[in-house]
């Protein structure tokens, strides 16, 4: 299997070269390709580096932002994925992305980028096309009891947070005991009761319910700096 590709941006020299060092000797089957201080510099050779996945923090300093960024490699580049790192607990960047790059994206928390599984898997699922949070900001959503997922069970919306995290079908399963075959009918429920159907850019339907689950839920305190 070929390795996954990583351009890391990040403005924080230090922190720069610790990401690309933890991505390098710890994250199986993964090569850096570029590492950048700037969304601009990043730009001008992004399309000879090839990268899979962008992995880059939200604020950039002065510069472009990290998901203008990630949607312009995502459009010019073979960039499938992107990951975006922040102190913040602010999700909801991910329902204002423009509908055609609305697939491939993880939101971690930069104090969880030492958890190396979490890592490794928000890489994988933003390079699969799927869409994955922090789990530990997972946690801290509460879902809105009107609107679209005021129509979910208590187990629907048990199962739609654990597929914000990224979860495959079978770890959601063994995590509730329950059987694959009860977890797929209750992700089908979800996708009726919701009523969603396929993104833009061709993304499956769990995209466009995480989507939903994310536009929906608070935070059980004001956002803040982790």
């Amino acid at each position: 299997m070929d390795p996954v590709r990583v351009v890391v941006v990040e403005d924080e020299p230090l922190y720069r070269d610790l990401l690309a060092t933890a991505l390098v000797s710890r994250i199986p089957n993964t090569e850096v390709v570029g590492s950048f201080g700037s969304a601009e510099e990043a730009l001008q050779v992004a399309e000879e580096l090839r990268p899979d996945v962008l992995l880059t923090d939200i604020d950039l300093g002065d510069g472009m932002a990290g998901p203008a960024l990630g949607v312009e490699m995502r459009r010019g580049t073979t960039t499938r994925g992107v990951v975006l790192l922040s102190n913040l607990s602010l999700p909801a960047v991910l329902t204002t992305l423009p509908a055609d790059v609305q697939g491939g994206w993880s939101y971690l928390l930069k104090t969880s980028v030492t958890d190396v599984p979490m890592l490794g898997n928000a890489i994988a699922a933003a390079a699969e096309g799927q869409i994955l949070l922090d789990e530990h900001l997972v946690d801290d959503l509460v879902p809105e009891t009107t609107g679209p997922l005021g129509r979910l069970t208590p187990r629907q919306l048990e199962v739609l947070a654990r597929m914000a995290r990224g979860w495959s079908n079978r770890r959601v399963a063994d995590d509730l005991h329950l059987t694959v075959r009860s977890v797929e009918s209750v992700v089908s429920n979800i996708i009726a009761n919701l009523g969603v159907g396929f993104t833009d850019d061709g993304y499956n339907t769990r995209v466009a319910c995480v989507l939903v689950y994310i536009e929906h839920t608070i935070t059980r305190t004001t956002p803040r700096l982790r």
